[in-house]
C-alpha cells in the first residue's frame, strides 16, 4: 500500500481559533481537560493521587517491568540496524532536503532539548548511590567493586539505550512524516497500517496519550530544574530554603522560556541551546583540569570497558532472585521515564534534523549525545567517587544527598577554587538548559493540539507553557512533585506499546522507499 498525503482530512480535522489559531478541538479539549484535573486532583487531594498513582505504577512494575526493558534494548538494535543497513543513505525528509543547521548548532540542540538539566542533576548523586546502595551484581554497598561499578551502571542509565528511545521517533517522523508531507502528529506515524483511519477515534486517541505524557513529564522536569536552581542559589547565596524561593525561580523560568517560544527556532532555541553547550563545556574543562585528572581518566576508561562488556546484562537483569527495589527504583524507572520524553524529543529532533540520512541521524543523535553524557559523568562522578574515596572529604557528598541531593553538584564544587564563580556557571548551565527543554517542548504540544502544524501559533505554545508551569507549581506546593513523576510513568506505558507498533510501521515505508 503506497502513502498518499492527506491533506485535506488533516485540515477537516482541525478549525481556527482566533486566540490560539489552528487547533484539534478533539485533542486540545480532551488533553486540556485531562491535564487540568489532574492538577486540580493532586491541588484538592494530593494524598489520594498518590496513593492511586502508586496502585497503577506497582501494578505496572511488578507484572510489566519486563516489557520496558525488552523494548528499549529492542530500539536500540532496531536504530543501530537500520543505520548500518541499506536503509542508512535514505535522508529524513524529502531526498532534495539539505541540514538547516550546522553541526554545532544541531549537536547542542539536540543535547540541550534531551536531558541537559537532569543530567547536570544527577552527574555528582547518581554514582553516589550506586557506590553506596548499588544492585546486587555491583558487587557488596561500598565496596570496591561498588565503586568501580558506580560509573557503568550511570553510563548505562543515560547513554545508548535512553537515546534510542528519542531515535525511534525521530526516525519515524523523519521519514514517514516529513518526507510524505503528512501532519506532524504521532497519529500519522500509523498511516502506513492504518491509513485514514488516523483520523478518526483511533488516531486521536493515540495523540492525547502522546500530549498528555509529554505535558506530564516535562512538567516533572521543570519541577526538577526548579529544585536544583533553588538549591543552587540557597547554598551559594544563603537565601531561605521553601516554596517562596521555588515559586519565585519558577516564574522567572516560565517568563523566559515563553519569551523563548515567542521566538524562531534559531534565535530562541539555538542561541541558548549553543551558549549552554559553551557554558558547560568550559565547567567540564575546569574540573577535569583541577579535579584528580589520573583517576578521571583511568575511572573513565575502566568504567567504559564495563559498559560496553556488560551491556545485555545490565540491560536484560531482572534480579529475580533479591528481588529488590532498586531495579524499579532505577532502570525500569528510567526506561519508562526516557519513553515518556520520546515524543517530545523525537519530534523535536526530527524537526531540526530534516536533510539528515538515517546514518547520519542514527550517529549524531544517538552516538554523539551518549559519548557527552558519559564524558559528563566521567568527570563530575568520578571526582564525586573519588572525594567519597578520600579521607578527609569521606561522607560530605553522601551527607548532601540525603538532605537535599539537588545541592550535591554545589558542594562538589565548593571544593574547588573559584567555586562562587563556577557556582554561577553551573546555575547558568542548568537555566539555559531548562529553558531550552521548556521551549522545544512548547513547540511539540502545539504541533499535538493544531493538528499538526509545524510553527504552531505563538499563543498555543504560550498557552501549553503556562499549563507546564502551573503544573509544576501546584504539584510542588502540595509535595506532589513525586506524584506527578508517578503519573507520567504509568503514561509511558501505553506509549511503549505505540512505540513498537512504530517499528513495524516504519519498517514497512523503508521496504517501500527502495523498491
Amino acid at each position: 500500500m503506497g502513502i498518499s498525503n492527506n491533506p485535506k482530512n488533516a485540515e477537516e480535522q482541525t478549525s481556527n481559533w482566533v486566540f490560539l489559531g489552528r487547533i484539534d478541538a478533539t485533542v486540545f479539549l480532551i488533553s486540556a481537560i485531562l491535564t487540568v484535573s489532574f492538577v486540580l486532583w493532586g491541588a484538592v487531594d494530593n494524598v489520594g493521587l498518590g496513593k492511586a498513582s502508586q496502585t497503577v505504577l506497582d501494578y505496572l512494575m511488578n507484572n510489566w517491568g519486563w516489557l520496558y526493558l525488552a523494548g528499549v534494548l529492542f530500539f536500540v538494535l532496531f536504530a543501530f540496524y537500520l543505520a548500518l543497513s541499506r536503509y542508512g543513505n535514505i535522508k529524513l525528509g524529502n531526498p532534495d532536503d539539505v541540514p538547516e543547521f550546522s553541526n554545532f548548532s544541531w549537536f547542542s540542540m539536540l543535547f540541550g532539548c534531551g536531558m541537559g538539566v537532569g543530567l547536570v542533576f544527577w552527574s555528582v548523586a547518581e554514582p553516589i548511590y550506586h557506590y553506596l546502595k548499588g544492585p546486587s551484581y555491583a558487587g557488596p554497598p561500598g565496596s570496591s567493586q561498588a565503586a568501580e561499578w558506580a560509573l557503568p551502571i550511570s553510563f548505562f542509565h543515560w547513554g545508548i539505550s535512553a537515546w534510542a528511545t528519542f531515535v525511534i521517533i525521530g526516525l519515524a517522523m523523519g521519514v514517514i512524516v516529513f518526507r510524505k508531507k503528512m501532519p506532524v502528529l504521532i497519529s500519522s506515524c500509523f498511516y502506513p497500517i492504518l491509513g485514514d483511519k488516523i483520523n478518526g477515534p483511533i488516531g486521536k486517541l493515540i495523540d492525547i496519550i502522546t500530549l498528555v505524557a509529554t505535558l506530564f513529564g516535562m512538567a516533572t522536569t521543570i519541577g526538577l530544574g526548579t529544585m536544583q536552581l533553588s538549591a543552587g542559589i540557597v547554598y551559594n547565596y544563603g537565601f531561605t530554603e521553601g516554596n517562596t524561593i521555588n515559586l519565585t525561580i519558577l516564574a522567572i523560568v516560565v517568563v523566559v522560556y515563553l519569551a523563548s517560544a515567542s521566538l524562531p527556532i534559531e534565535k530562541g532555541i539555538k542561541f541558548g541551546s549553543n551558549a549552554s553547550m559553551i557554558a558547560c563545556f568550559g565547567l567540564l574543562v575546569f574540573v577535569f583540569t583541577l579535579g584528580p585528572t589520573t583517576f578521571i581518566l583511568q575511572n573513565f576508561f575502566n568504567s567504559t570497558g564495563i559498559y560496553v562488556q556488560n551491556f545485555f546484562t545490565m540491560s536484560l537483569w531482572m534480579d529475580p532472585i533479591q528481588q529488590s527495589d532498586w531495579l524499579r527504583s532505577w532502570t525500569v524507572f528510567y526506561w519508562a521515564w526516557w519513553i515518556a520524553w520520546a515524543p517530545f524529543v523525537g519530534m523535536f529532533i526530527a524537526r531540526i534534523s530534516k536533510g539528515r540520512t538515517i546514518r547520519e541521524f542514527v550517529l549524531g543523535a544517538l552516538i554523539a549525545p551518549t559519548l557527552l553524557d558519559m564524558i559528563f559523568f566521567g568527570i563530575f562522578g568520578s571526582t564525586a567517587l573519588k572525594m567519597e574515596l578520600t579521607q578527609g572529604t569521606k561522607g560530605i557528598l553522601e551527607a548532601a544527598i540525603n538532605e537535599n541531593v539537588a545541592s550535591s553538584i554545589y558542594v562538589l564544587l565548593q571544593q574547588f577554587p573559584l567555586a562562587s564563580f563556577t557556582g554561577i556557571i553551573t546555575l547558568f548551565v542548568i537555566f539555559t538548559f531548562f529553558v531550552v527543554s521548556a521551549d522545544s517542548c512548547t513547540i511539540v504540544l502545539g504541533m499535538l493540539s493544531s493538528g499538526g502544524d509545524e510553527k504552531p501559533k505563538t499563543s498555543l505554545k504560550i498557552f501549553w507553557g503556562i499549563v507546564m508551569g502551573a503544573s509544576a507549581g501546584v504539584l510542588m506546593i502540595m509535595g506532589g512533585l513525586n506524584a506527578l513523576q508517578m503519573a507520567s510513568i504509568v503514561a509511558a506505558f501505553p506509549f511503549l506499546l505505540i512505540m513498537l507498533v512504530i517499528c513495524y510501521s516504519l519498517m514497512k515505508v523503508l521496504r517501500q522507499a527502495l523498491e
